[in-house]
């Protein structure tokens, strides 16, 4: 099975190399890297050509916003398999695909998800937060995973990768949302349609920290504001799934 990882950049130099050598070096050599890239004018793109991926398509962005650019990557991509790995984002190690995709073969399966690592900036060895979904390897429950998230569970985005032929199921990102458009879409995964769920009980994703979302005082207004938009859209016990979602990352910097 090809899988299609795709990349949003915007003057993403500084990152693109780690992001880039994590994609080259893994085993599983049937990746398709789709790119989307927002008028780089550092040295973003020549990173990307440089680093030797055997499939990499690059395209300028046409649309507007981080959800605009990754619809498109959806329809660009051609693989069995989708995924998205931000510009400052890797592969755990080099396994990760090889790993996937032979769940995906074996189970017979429509998604999977799993762990991720948020790690220092200046240092990918150095871990600053787990993101562990606490279940057990396998197949879900769909009542089960659609009452956790009722009550703001989500997992981590960039670890769930989905069979293409079934998007026309999930639809695209809500452009509407600035910031949240993400957890909207997890919701329609997860809990609006009944599909063959594994999780996988590794990390498989290293996030540097620092992204869009807590990047300042108005983005982490605009989250909350956008989050309660969607619990409500999906009629949410709004109250306690706004407290769930958010304290329970307290547990993950121990």
């Amino acid at each position: 099975m090809q899988v299609s990882l795709i990349t949003c950049t915007k003057n993403s130099g500084e990152v693109m190399e780690d992001c880039c050598t994590s994609i080259f070096s893994q085993t599983h050599k049937n990746i398709e890297h789709i790119i989307i890239d927002n008028n780089s004018i550092d040295n973003t793109l020549s990173i990307a050509k440089g680093s030797k991926i055997m499939c990499q398509k690059i395209f300028q962005q046409k649309s507007i916003g981080i959800y605009g650019a990754l619809n498109e990557g959806l329809k660009f991509a051609g693989g069995d398999i989708i995924g998205v790995l931000h510009s400052d984002d890797q592969l755990y190690n080099s396994k990760v695909i090889e790993t996937i995709e032979k769940i995906f073969s074996t189970q017979n399966i429509d998604i999977l998800f799993a762990n991720l690592l948020y790690v220092s900036k200046k240092d990918t060895n150095k871990i600053i937060r787990k993101w562990k979904s606490n279940l057990k390897e396998g197949i879900q429950s769909n009542f089960f995973l659609k009452n956790k998230i009722n009550n703001g569970w989500m997992p981590p985005h960039t670890t769930i990768f989905v069979k293409k032929n079934i998007l026309e199921k999930i639809g695209y990102y809500d452009e509407g949302f600035k910031i949240s458009s993400d957890y909207d879409y997890i919701i329609k995964i997860f809990r609006e349609n009944n599909f063959k769920i594994f999780f996988l009980n590794e990390f498989i994703v290293k996030m540097k920290t620092g992204g869009a979302s807590n990047k300042n005082i108005k983005n982490i207004l605009t989250k909350v504001i956008e989050d309660y938009q969607i619990m409500k859209k999906y009629k949410f016990k709004i109250l306690r799934a706004l407290l769930f979602k958010n304290f329970s990352k307290i547990s993950q910097f121990f």
